[in-house]
């Protein structure tokens, strides 16, 4: 693993209003790595995130992005070294999938220049190893959730960029659609790409990552390898249930324990 991190942050401050969401966040994330952001809703997951790409600004700490300030750097320059992979979503024109993947080559074209044939042979191969190329003439929007997701992942590869953030990946997607993803992300990352991504379930977080993150309150109060971090002292303390931790063929799973004679 390099010594240099991708993304720096430094005692990262952030507040809405009066309202502090992120309380002095110190965290790197290094290439190769796939790193969870656990926590539950409204411990500051999203705003670091956002503060990452620069879409909101703290107004104390810092942020490096290969070892330079982020204030540095315009949003074209960010999207160089860095693909945002949203939540599946729906678009107000009726794209094609191929069209949706090649909008990943904007940071490499000028305001007015067009998708050259080379633009489109990398769009082509990003669908290919993605395995929805067959999709490349489908309407956008007449998509599964599962396959938007995949697509907009394919929309990140042609953006030729090795580090990879997503931000609830699989929010809204079905069962077999969770899992599809999760396996794409950890075949993606067997293959040396670096991903930060945000959960709400640590039994996603023990499949996939090389390293998990727990936030809580607006602080990291864990962060280390999954099987460490994960514990059901853990749960207890951030989600205030219990959890029982199990382990079957060298993988650990976290399941829930319901407490009985609630009503």
């Amino acid at each position: 693993m390099e010594l240099n991190p991708i993304i720096t942050v430094n005692g990262l401050h952030f507040s809405y209003h009066k309202n502090t969401v992120l309380d002095g966040i110190d965290f790197s994330l290094h290439r190769g790595e796939v790193v969870s952001l656990l926590g539950p809703n409204g411990c500051g997951k999203s705003t670091l995130i956002r503060s990452i790409l620069k879409l909101i600004h703290a107004k104390k700490g810092e942020i490096l992005i290969n070892g330079k300030m982020i204030n540095d750097y315009s949003h074209r320059e960010i999207a160089r070294h860095i693909a945002y992979i949203p939540q599946y979503h729906n678009v107000p024109f009726n794209y094609t999938v191929l069209e949706m993947v090649m909008m990943g080559r904007v940071s490499k074209l000028g305001f007015f220049a067009s998708p050259s044939k080379h633009d489109r042979e990398i769009a082509y191969e990003a669908l290919t190893k993605i395995g929805i190329d067959n999709l490349h003439s489908r309407p956008f929007g007449q998509l599964s959730g599962g396959q938007k997701q995949m697509v907009l992942i394919a929309r990140a590869l042609t953006q030729e960029v090795n580090t990879f953030i997503m931000d609830e990946p699989v929010s809204g997607l079905d069962y077999g659609n969770q899992i599809r993803l999760l396996e794409l992300i950890l075949e993606l990352g067997s293959h040396g790409y670096t991903f930060l991504k945000t959960t709400h379930y640590p039994d996603h977080a023990l499949l996939v990552s090389s390293r998990v993150v727990v936030m809580n309150k607006g602080k990291i109060i864990a962060d280390g390898k999954p099987n460490e971090v994960i514990t059901s002292e853990m749960i207890n303390k951030v989600y205030g249930i219990g959890a029982d931790l199990v382990s079957h063929d060298n993988r650990t799973y976290c399941f829930p324990v319901f407490n009985k004679g609630v009503l």
